[in-house]
């Protein structure tokens, strides 16, 4: 009886034992599956970084440049090119001087490589602490923290791997706030590795909801997901947009009215005589006085002081037009040379004082992507010494489009007074047969424009001219002509012009013995149009291409809306 109970308890024994580790395994698995794992991935495998590298990857909003950056004595250092190409278009590589030029709206700053002195366009000397320019192998590189300085831009350092994470679009974004210490994590879910920790009021951006977790990026660049219920409601997030040097920029205190003025010659010049009895308004001439003609930076003029004379006399200021429509001239080579561009800055600047004119109109219609940095570069030195001298200047440009973007109007704002947008064109000889500018068209030209630049540098380029398009066994040629000419050409055809909302002019097409004419015309109605548009968005004024193609009375209509 003795032995049989002892085995009984034994048994008990036994049961509990095992009952108790059954509990115990229970308890194991559910604290294995549902503690979160602490495990971390590696940056290196996250960024597919080779651990041993001694370069630093590079973020610009969102997107990744590795093995960019390299570290020299403790700062971080990028290649000027790439500055340019991503970052901050100002840093010019001038291989003539063989230094980088940085203009800052007053100066025109030289650094040479491996120098912690450096100077601006007057001459004086500064000295920092550090060299701004390191030569690398042969390569240019520039001192982030200088670059940092002079961009607007938010950015943040992180190791492991070495890398800098920079925003510069300033477009609101959706974002939360951790509430406590979170996890970031690889994936969605407590056993998925963990990315990095952040505390508690740190900024993530918004990506995603997935389920019980929000899709996340750091500040330090990277994604992953955090718990919904450890972060904040979404909200609207802008950053602070960092404050630059601005050009002290000549702006008129009242509406520009801008006539362009074509003369061919000395001569011309007495010709506008013909055409001030009937103008009003207009408060800028702008004659075609300069060409560029060499790789050297010589231009042509047809500048009169006489005519700066009669000008004033009434009030109006003078901004004397150059173009660079010489085929013969290797624009590639005369943008690129610091000596031509410096040519053309004095030559500018020195007839400007000359003779007396207000201002400078660079209508450069011929840049090139592979030179327009360099052309971009000659519109800074060009615009400081112009502030030094109390020039206006402006610049003509195209309807923004993908094609034109090396023209860069965001750049060039921050330099010249006045950016035209010349909103005509849209067709053109050798096009197919259509409006020079329809309505919808010189909508788009001036948003797009105001958009990139501010409303209180944008002027409106407005044709008075017209096409009459003729169209023969399926070959169109067409011919410029003024506003009259037109209406002459219709009259004597015996036709009638029907007007047309969508493209906000009259227009005709019919047919004159075996061939098709067609003219979208252009006079006082669809000058009303036009202005109407250009009115909503508030520009500075408009620009009128040419004097002496208009009718008249739309000066009248000019002066009605741009006030």
């Amino acid at each position: 009886m003795e032995t049989h109970g002892r085995k009984r308890i034994k048994g008990i024994i036994i049961a509990a034992a095992a009952t108790g580790l059954v509990v115990i395994v229970a308890a194991m698995f559910v604290i294995v599956r549902y503690t979160p794992t602490k495990e971390k991935m590696s940056g290196y495998k996250y960024f597919d970084i080779d651990k041993n590298t001694d370069k630093v990857l590079v973020m610009i909003d969102g997107e990744s440049y590795p093995d960019t950056g390299i570290n020299i004595d403790g700062r971080l250092y990028l290649p000027q090119e790439f500055i340019a190409d991503n970052i901050n278009v100002g840093f010019y590589y001038d291989k003539e001087s063989d230094a980088t030029l940085y203009s800052d709206t007053s100066y025109i700053y030289a650094f040479k490589k491996n120098q912690n002195d450096y100077s601006d366009d007057t001459g004086k000397i500064y000295t920092m602490d550090y060299s701004v320019i390191r030569d690398v192998d042969g390569e240019c590189f520039i001192a982030w923290d200088y670059v940092a300085e002079r961009t607007d831009c938010e950015y943040q350092y992180a190791s492991e791997p070495d890398r800098l994470n920079v925003t510069l679009k300033s477009e609101a974004k959706q974002c939360v706030t951790a509430g406590k210490k979170t996890a970031v994590r690889y994936r969605g879910g407590i056993k998925s590795p963990v990315l990095e920790y952040v505390s508690k009021g740190d900024r993530l951006e918004y990506v995603d909801d997935i389920d019980e977790w929000i899709k996340v990026t750091t500040v330090s660049g990277y994604t992953g997901y955090v718990k919904k219920s450890e972060v904040s409601d979404t909200f609207e997030y802008v950053r602070e947009q960092k404050a630059v040097e601005e050009h002290n920029f000549l702006l008129k205190n009242e509406k520009i009215t801008l006539a362009w003025f074509q003369v061919s010659g000395t001569a011309g010049n007495s010709s506008i005589d013909n055409n001030m009895s009937t103008i009003s308004g207009v408060n800028v001439i702008a004659p075609t006085w300069y060409s560029v003609t060499d790789e050297s930076g010589n231009m042509s003029s047809y500048a009169s002081a006489d005519f700066v004379s009669k000008m004033h006399q009434r009030g109006i200021d003078v901004w004397a037009l150059v173009s660079d429509f010489d085929t013969n001239v290797d624009f590639a080579q005369l943008y690129s040379s610091k000596a031509a561009r410096t040519n053309m800055v004095n030559k500018l600047v020195g007839e400007a004082k000359s003779y007396g004119f207000d201002g400078i109109n660079l209508d450069y219609e011929n840049i090139k992507s592979a030179y327009a940095k360099d052309y971009l570069q000659f519109v800074r030195e060009l615009s400081v010494a112009c502030e030094r001298n109390g020039i206006v200047l402006s610049t003509d440009n195209y309807k923004p489009e993908a094609y034109n973007r090396c023209y860069n109007l965001k750049e060039q704002s921050k330099f010249v007074d006045y950016v035209i947008v010349m909103a005509y064109d849209e067709h053109y000889a050798g096009t197919d047969a259509g409006s020079v500018a329809s309505l919808p068209f010189v909508k788009e030209a001036v948003e797009d424009t105001v958009q990139l630049v501010g409303k209180e540098h944008v002027i409106a380029g407005i044709p008075f001219y017209t096409r009459i398009w003729t169209t023969t066994d399926g070959n169109t040629t067409s011919r410029a002509v003024g506003m009259q000419a037109a209406i002459n050409q219709l009259n004597s055809d015996g036709q009638v012009a029907l007007w047309n909302d969508d493209c906000g002019q009259y227009v005709a097409s019919y047919t004159v013995g075996s061939s098709t004419r067609q003219i979208w015309f252009e006079e006082e109605k669809s000058i009303e149009a036009k202005m109407q548009v250009i009115q909503q968005e508030n520009t500075a004024g408009v620009a009128c291409w040419k004097l002496g193609l208009e009718k008249s009375a739309v000066w009248s209509v000019i002066s009605q809306y741009n006030k």
